[in-house]
Formats: C-alpha cells, structure tokens, sequence
C-alpha cells in the first residue's frame, strides 16, 4: 500500500512538471507569434501611410472640460434690479463717456531767428568815427592839443575820422600790429580844410612846404590820409627815426642815418601799411595815404558839426 502511495504520488509530479512545461513552451509560442505580427503590422503601415511631418500630423483633438452644474439664481432685488436696467451693458453702449486724458499740444518750436547783422555806424559825408567801429585803436591827435608844431591848438575837440572806404583797410592794419603785440596809434586823420589853411598859416616860412596851403591835391581833407606810428597796447611808441611833425630830412622815409632798431621799426609800420593797402610818403615816415584820392572830395565838416548831425 504504501509503495502505491509512492508511486502515485511521483506520478502526479511527472504530470504537473509535464503540464508546467508544456504552458511554457505554449507561452513561448505566443509569444513569438505575437511579435512577428506587431513586425508585420509595422511593416506594412510604413509601406501604407506616409510619414507624417510637423505640417501634417494632426493636433490632439482637446475635449470640453465636463460641464458643471450652475448654481441656481439667486432672487433678484428690485433695487437690483433697477441698477442691472442702467448699468451699461455690451448690447447698450453707455451713455457716460469715458474720462480722457488732456490733449497736450506739443509746444510750437522757435522760429529761427536770423543772426542780428551789425549796426552800420554814423556816416555824414562819408566819414565815419573810426573808435565807434573798433576801439582797438590808440587815439593821440595832437592837433587837438598843444603839443604840436604850432604850440596851437587846432581842434576843438578829439574825434578821429576817416572815410568809410578804408576803415576795413586800417582794421586790417592794426590786425596785423596785434600779431607782433602792437597797435596803430593814430596822430592825425581826417583834416577840415580851413584847418589844413590855419596848419599853413601858423607854420613858419621854412616849414611852408610841409605844411602846403589847400590845394586839389590835399589829401588829409578828404578823409583817406593818417598819420601814424607803432606802439605797445599801453601807449608806448616804439622808437623811430623821428618824432612826429620832425622836418628834417631824418623824417624822409628813405632815410638811413638812424639806428638799426629804428629803421627796423619804420620799415615794420610801412609793411603793415603797404600790405593794408596805403602809400607811404617820401618826405614823412608816419604819413599814408589811401587809394582812388579823385573819388572823394574836399570837404569842410567841423568836428562840431559831424557831431551834432551824429546825436539829432
């Protein structure tokens, strides 16, 4: 009894090893089966479908989110009710505008302005105050004192003048006086030609031709002639061969007795002179005259009437 036992109960471990392997190797079978269909199902899709690109492929549809239930309304007041009727709404544009921001205009731009041209000095006769026009000038008329050849006073008062014509052209000059640290001081400019006859009347007899009497040829009456020197922005001439209204023939612009350092002064006032355009004498080294003389005339304006017509 007990070896059937043993031998029934061996058999029933053969029969469930059997069974074991049997479901494996059936598991395997399907298992192989389904991978060569997933192989074959891929293969043809890809011979089927074309391969979708970004433009192609389509987006995930998006589903509605699932509808909640509204709440029930709640009752609406009359005074609610009311305030609904008048508030505005989409379908009734309100009545009320809205608040705007000020218009800010943007401020006009300033209209250009044209440069101020200078003003255009006094001119009577066609004479001009050359300090009125550019006080860079060292003013000293000496006839407008005592300090001259005739111990007269000529002048009765300082106003140097000139032809409009050459204010440029002695501004020029003076320019270039500055460029060697000097100035023009001017001893004597535009001359009334009843002075020119007093000048001639006072002078002694040697000095007479000097000193001409009026004539056509007058220069300093017409405006266009000064008598000048070199100085330092003080005032202080430099040294020349002579002083002014000096007759002697060490006045003559040629003249070559004096000192190296004064002949280099002489000669530095005529280049500045010549360069601005004016002719030296020969007989008086201070003495330059502007061109075109035929141009202008004689004139006899007092220095008092020039002024009076000047300040009404």
């Amino acid at each position: 009894m007990k070896s059937a036992i043993i031998s029934h109960n061996r058999n029933r471990h053969k029969t469930r090893r059997t069974i074991s392997l049997l479901l494996l190797l059936a598991a395997s079978v399907c298992l192989l089966c389904g991978c060569e269909s997933i192989l074959s199902l891929r293969d043809t899709e890809g011979t089927r479908k074309p391969k979708q690109t970004a433009s192609t492929a389509k987006r995930p549809e998006q589903t509605a989110p699932p509808a909640t239930a509204e709440p029930a309304p709640e009752p609406v007041t009359e005074a609610e009710s009311t305030e609904a009727e008048t508030e505005p709404t989409e379908e009734t544009p309100s009545t009320e505008s809205a608040p705007t921001e000020p218009e800010t205009t943007a401020a006009p731009e300033p209209a250009e302005t044209e440069p101020e041209l200078p003003q255009k000095p006094f001119t009577y006769h066609g004479l001009v105050e050359l300090r009125a026009i550019d006080d860079s000038f060292v003013i000293d008329q000496r006839y407008a004192t005592t300090d001259n050849f005739t111990g007269i006073q000529q002048y009765d008062r300082e106003l140097c003048l000139v032809q409009e014509d050459i204010v440029d052209m002695l501004i020029a000059a003076n320019d270039m006086a500055k460029q060697h640290g000097l100035r023009l001081k001017i001893w004597d400019a535009y001359r009334p030609i009843s002075v020119q006859q007093a000048l001639h009347d006072s002078a002694p007899e040697e000095l007479a031709p000097y000193v001409p009497a009026p004539s056509p040829y007058s220069m300093h009456a017409r405006g266009i002639t000064v008598d000048l020197t070199l100085c330092y922005p003080d005032g202080t001439e430099l040294d020349m061969p002579t002083a002014f209204d000096d007759f002697s023939t060490a006045a003559n612009s040629d003249y070559d007795g004096a000192s190296e350092e004064q002949i280099a002064n002489r000669e530095l006032l005529n280049e500045i002179m010549s360069a601005a355009g004016f002719k030296r004498s020969k007989l008086e080294w201070w003495h330059f005259d502007g061109p075109n003389r035929d141009h202008y005339e004689i004139l006899d304006v007092s220095f008092a009437e020039f002024e009076a017509a000047r300040d009404t």
